[in-house]
């Protein structure tokens, strides 16, 4: 079973309450899709999601998370805004357009704080929004929201 306990080399975080350990009702780990052009972005994310007991893919750009999407059965995406080929906000729109992924929960990952950002999220279908850099608590919070309940 994976440790609840930030990974050390993440600054600031090692001192930090033990996080919230996120698992099926049958202990089996949620499946989750990181979308985001940046290695580093992908790799922080990664992380942070497996440190709260989630398994993750990852996706390069939008038109690779819709590919994803549809080989396999995906319990949450998380989709950075700007990325080439097909931003987030695009992607979004394409699964919610698409009948097996309307209750599919987005959560947008984004530098882009503004309300009108925000705004264009929401109007996109994405369930909830984070701003980068993400605060892996906050992160907690927007996955204990999207995730069904066990």
């Amino acid at each position: 079973m994976p440790s609840s306990d930030p990974p050390s080399h993440w600054p600031g975080l090692a001192s930090a309450a033990p996080l919230p350990q996120l698992n099926r009702a049958n202990g089996q780990p949620w499946l989750a899709l990181l979308a985001d052009d940046d290695p580093v972005n992908r790799e922080v994310g990664v992380g942070m999601l497996q440190a709260m007991g989630l398994q993750v893919h990852t996706a390069d750009d939008g038109q690779d998370a819709l590919h994803k999407a549809h080989l396999l059965r995906y319990d949450l995406v998380l989709m950075d805004l700007q990325m080439p080929h097909l931003d987030g906000l695009a992607a979004t729109r394409q699964l919610r357009a698409l009948p097996q992924f309307s209750q599919l929960p987005v959560i947008a990952m984004t530098a882009n704080t503004g309300a009108h950002s925000r705004q264009a999220c929401m109007a996109a279908g994405m369930n909830d929004f984070l701003s980068k850099p993400i605060d892996i608590r906050l992160l907690a919070d927007a996955l204990m929201r999207c995730l069904p309940r066990t």
